[in-house]
């Protein structure tokens, strides 16, 4: 374990303000989430030239023109003669190990603290991505053992962030840096279905190349996140004592005493409404958000008739706004609520709600844009942009309930949020046995329905109080109440 030894007193300086080591947490934390989704999402682009164009003499009377496949036109080299429904399970098997290992992973960052379980749950999935290309030769069953794997390891990340940044953050900073951090997501689906796109030209399809980049770039990142990192600000070396002095003022509803905490209250969150409409809640954020990290690619390519690096690019552009909301709405919900213009549940469910409600629109009304390519593409663009409202809203408000099971119960919201990961894909592939325009749009307007439904239940089982199991010890402190105006 790290030491706790730190310097006796150290005075304040612009450097030590500009290089607060809880910046420098966010930052590698955001650097670690982008990682572990450009591993995740990267296949999603693969996929398209690795597998034969089995529509290759379908015509889509509603479709976008291109040209007729009479042979496999679309990339010569395609290894795999997978169907749609296959490939589904292929995308959505990263899930059914991501749901596993989700509580596993809430009670080993609570126990073991945040930095070493997301280190090692990156450096799985980075080593697991080398050995996609591998698997996939081998045969499908091992490729899908290996998605497995890879949600294996990804699994504890969400939880163990959480548990990490409720030890570091201080509330008035929550939003800011929370929706910083996970904003990461939308920079790794951005940078690896953007370079995917462009190696496969690049390098004639070179398909296996792109698992290669996203692995030794994870297995890079981890270096240098030991070295950086430390689970919670007593146990880092080097923090300042005007830092640590700051952050013992201001960490609301945190134990710093981890040898005080009671066992994980876990029937007392199962019972808890909150906890349950967050969980609901994450379903609406999840399934979208997954529908489009997985299948818009094919999307792009099979409806719209994209090449392959158009294709990695414009699907990649709806990450790029959605981060760019991400950050501005974080910086905007802490002026909010830091104002009195809002409060903390009512930024909540404000924001969570146009991140439901606006790609809900856009993904239908691109459906329904023709072919224009623009048109279609600044509609994904927009709808998505405004997912980027949930990460400083529900993303966040985990921490509200109980910054001391942070991780635990991150697990829980995640896990279930995830199942959408399992269902989605195979359903999709379901749905689009043809990738017609048409199929295409009944999966918007399902969608639709679901993240509707879910963000609903949300709003009407919502807090921002601290929860009365997050004590660790019997205490006479009660919560202000004021959090839920």
């Amino acid at each position: 374990m790290e030491s706790k030894n730190r310097r006796p007193s150290e005075s304040r300086s612009i450097i030590d303000s500009a290089c607060s080591k809880r910046y420098v947490i966010a930052i590698m934390g955001f650097i670690g989430i982008a990682n572990a989704y450009a591993m995740r999402s990267v296949l999603s682009v693969a996929i398209t030239e690795m597998v034969e164009d089995i529509h290759r003499t379908a015509i889509d009377p509603n479709g976008c023109p291109g040209p007729l496949k009479t042979a496999n036109t679309t990339n010569p080299n395609a290894e795999f003669d997978w169907s749609e429904t296959l490939q589904g399970h292929i995308l959505g098997a990263f899930y059914y190990g991501y749901v596993f290992a989700q509580i596993p992973g809430g009670i080993l960052a609570q126990k073991y603290g945040g930095k070493h379980v997301f280190g090692v749950g990156i450096f799985l999935t980075a080593v697991l991505t080398l050995l996609t290309p591998i698997a996939a030769r081998i045969g499908p069953a091992y490729m899908i053992g290996v998605r497995v794997l890879e949600g294996v390891g990804e699994g504890p990340t969400i939880p163990a962030m959480n548990a990490l940044l409720a030890q570091w953050v201080p509330i008035g900073e929550r939003s800011r840096i929370g929706s910083f951090v996970f904003a990461g997501n939308m920079i790794g689906t951005i940078v690896a279905q953007s370079s995917a796109g462009y190696l496969l030209k690049i390098t004639d399809d070179n398909w296996p190349l792109v698992f290669y980049v996203c692995g030794v770039v994870g297995l890079i990142w981890y270096v240098f996140w030991n070295l950086l990192v430390y689970s919670s600000p007593n146990e880092h070396p080097t923090i300042t004592d005007y830092e640590l002095a700051y952050l013992e003022r201001n960490l609301k509803g945190v134990n710093k005493n981890k040898n005080t905490l009671k066992s994980t209250p876990w029937m007392s969150m199962l019972s808890s409404g909150p906890m349950w409409g967050l969980m609901i809640g994450q379903i609406a954020h999840d399934w979208a958000l997954f529908m489009i990290n997985a299948d818009l690619p094919k999307y792009m390519k099979s409806v719209m008739k994209f090449s392959i690096a158009e294709t990695g690019v414009w699907s990649s552009m709806p990450h790029v706004l959605m981060w760019v909301f991400a950050i501005l709405t974080g910086w905007l919900s802490d002026y909010l609520i830091s104002n009195g213009k809002l409060g903390i549940l009512q930024q909540r469910r404000l924001f969570s709600t146009i991140a439901c409600i606006g790609p809900m629109l856009g993904t239908l009304a691109a459906s329904y844009a023709g072919c224009d390519k623009i048109k279609v593409v600044v509609l994904f663009t927009i709808g998505m942009a405004t997912m980027g409202f949930f990460y400083s809203s529900m993303k966040v408000n985990v921490m509200d309930l109980s910054p001391n099971y942070a991780g635990p119960a991150m697990a829980m919201v995640n896990g279930v949020g995830a199942v959408a990961g399992i269902v989605s894909p195979p359903l999709i592939g379901y749905l689009i046995p043809n990738n017609t325009l048409l199929e295409w749009r009944n999966v918007f307007w399902i969608s639709g329905g679901v993240v509707i439904v879910a963000n609903s239940i949300y709003l009407v089982l919502a807090s921002a109080s601290i929860q009365w199991w997050n004590d660790p010890v019997p205490t006479s402190e009660t919560d202000d109440g004021d959090t839920d105006l």
